[in-house]
């Protein structure tokens, strides 16, 4: 910490007082000469970092704050849960994350936090709104110059006016000039308000560029990380801020307009007041400065991401009794596997080893599955008479609730925002974690044959089968990306992500599972009818256990191991 940084940490344990003159930032304490030059060579601290205790001391203060030890239990971070977006120590994940299944070291998430497209990314951004903001201010105080132009306009014409009949309109020029002066007042008031708020956050955003710069330098990389969140944060509200401006037209152009009366000539006998001044409004042509990067969210993935160059499967075993026509299938926490045998109306549960353990009946004949939490399946009824969503125990084996949707359900996606589901021309869909129908994310033009969806992050994921592709989503709705080679991948059905954002895809037609980057812009088939794809048509990825459960249409399935 800061306040004990200026002394010697294994000194002040001996009650000696010695200036520090190196930070460790493994071991957390200030170093005075002669420890550090025992840390150097001790065998469990050679390989430590150290900096100068100055350049740790130019850290901005909430960064020194940070520490590496839990403050409930004091026992140092180890473990990150993604899902929470929280470092652990162990006794944190049994108390508070033992159910949390994106659970990752914490040495693999911070490793190379400094050099993160994250850390990147906020650079990015915090230039980029500064750079808005001096677009704004700029905009705003050519607007002053302007207003201050078009009032002189207005009043070489008041004059001009008030010297044809000056002795009738003396008391109206009055009046007029009055009136000009209150609304440019007024005007300039506001766009004077808007300037200094605006200046206000160009001074937080170039704080922010150099804590930036610091922290690169000095910071540990836990420092870096947890700072880089909070910077994440103070940056999306500032974006939010200036979008805010162009969204509810703040930032309009605003003119003295002079309109001259059309009876001018019969003034003294017909006209009783004076012109009008009014303000004219123009939307301002400042365009903000606005990154590829925005379509997403930023998030904190994996540091070391796997690109689908790396992917390896190996076989762990061979399902038989799946049933006929699987349309979905899903892995449970418990290693149990589930498929939907659509036109039986159930779901068959086999144990680990694939043996059959029950089968669950459903009042409708079942599409896709997916497991939400250990308790709790939601079955989708694809083209049915009868168009629900099933909400089903896994303990009791037994339907909670049916929940009517006006569309057909096809694929479906659990999310920590909510179940995302395909609904035919109605587009892709979420139910909240209430159960209750929300809102259209994709509306379709089409209807199409099946479709499967899949989420990671911020993204949707969704297959087009008739139309043989891929296409990416934001949460808006806004397409990312569409992958589509009839070749390689042909009437793409089941669809799953895996921990690295890396997309799993099945070619029903093509009779193979192809992994496609999470940008899109590459792909590689990982397996084909070599490998048992008869008739291939669901998969699910199991992230906690980095393995890939395929399904044929009938009787088999596949497990394999990522590694």
């Amino acid at each position: 910490m800061a306040a004990s940084s200026s002394l010697c940490g294994v000194c002040t344990l001996r009650h000696i007082s010695k200036p520090s003159i190196v930070w460790c930032t493994e071991c957390v304490e200030g170093l005075c000469t002669e420890c550090q030059e025992h840390h150097s060579l001790s065998r469990a601290s050679r390989n430590h970092d150290t900096i100068p205790i100055t350049e740790y001391q130019k850290l901005p203060p909430d960064v020194l704050s940070i520490s590496q030890y839990c403050d409930k239990h004091n026992e140092k971070y180890q473990i990150y849960c993604k899902k929470h977006e929280s470092p652990c120590c162990s006794i944190c994940i049994v108390e508070s994350h033992n159910e949390c299944q994106d659970i990752v070291t914490l040495s693999d998430v911070i490793m190379n936090a400094k050099t993160s497209n994250t850390f990147y990314e906020i650079e990015q951004t915090l230039a980029e709104v500064l750079e808005n903001i001096k677009k704004i201010r700029e905009n705003r105080q050519d607007n002053l110059k302007t207003l201050s132009k078009d009032r002189a306009i207005i009043e070489l014409k008041i004059e001009e006016a008030h010297t044809i009949i000056k002795n009738h309109l003396d008391k109206m020029k009055i009046d007029i000039i009055k009136e000009l002066d209150e609304v440019e007042k007024q005007e300039s008031k506001e766009i004077s308000q808007l300037i200094k708020v605006l200046e206000e956050n160009e001074n937080d955003i170039v704080e922010s560029q150099r804590k930036i710069e610091s922290i690169r330098q000095h910071a540990s990389d836990l420092q870096a990380f947890l700072a880089m969140k909070q910077l994440e944060k103070d940056v999306f509200l500032k974006d939010v801020f200036l979008q805010s401006l162009v969204d509810k037209h703040t930032i309009k152009q605003y003119s003295l307009i002079y309109q001259p009366n059309a009876t001018l000539q019969n003034f003294v006998s017909n006209v009783g007041t004076f012109d009008k001044v009014l303000i004219e409004t123009k939307q301002h042509d400042s365009i903000l400065t606005t990154s590829k990067r925005k379509q997403a969210q930023m998030m904190v993935q994996d540091a070391k991401s796997k690109a689908i160059e790396d992917i390896s499967l190996k076989l762990h075993m061979t399902i038989n009794g799946t049933g006929n026509y699987i349309f979905g299938c899903c892995m449970l926490p418990d290693n149990k596997t589930i498929f939907t045998n659509r036109y039986s109306n159930s779901l068959r549960i086999l144990n680990k080893d694939g043996s059959l353990e029950c089968t669950v009946k459903t009042s409708h004949s079942p599409y896709d599955v997916e497991c939400i939490n250990k308790d709790t399946l939601v079955v989708s009824s694809g083209y049915s008479s009868s168009t629900w969503i099933t909400i089903i125990d896994i303990k009791s084996k037994k339907v909670n609730k049916e929940i009517p949707l006006d569309s057909i359900i096809d694929g479906i996606a659990g999310t920590d925002w909510g179940l995302i589901y395909y609904g035919g021309e109605k587009g892709i869909g979420m139910i909240n974690h209430q159960n209750e129908p929300l809102f259209t994310i994709v509306r379709e033009e089409e209807l199409d044959e099946e479709c499967y969806v899949a989420t990671f992050a911020n993204s949707i994921y969704q297959t087009r089968s008739s139309k043989n592709c891929v296409i990416c989503y934001d949460r808006k709705g806004n397409i990312q990306w569409t992958f589509k080679k009839d070749n390689v991948l042909n009437y793409p059905v089941g669809i799953s992500v895996d921990k690295h954002g890396n997309v799993f895809v099945i070619g029903y037609n093509s009779k193979n599972v192809v992994v496609i980057s999470g940008d899109g812009k590459r792909h590689r088939e990982v397996l084909s009818s070599k490998d048992g794809l008869a008739s291939p048509r669901v998969l699910h990825y199991d992230r906690s256990t980095n393995q890939l459960l395929v399904a044929n249409t009938s009787a088999t399935a596949f497990i394999y191991d990522s590694i």
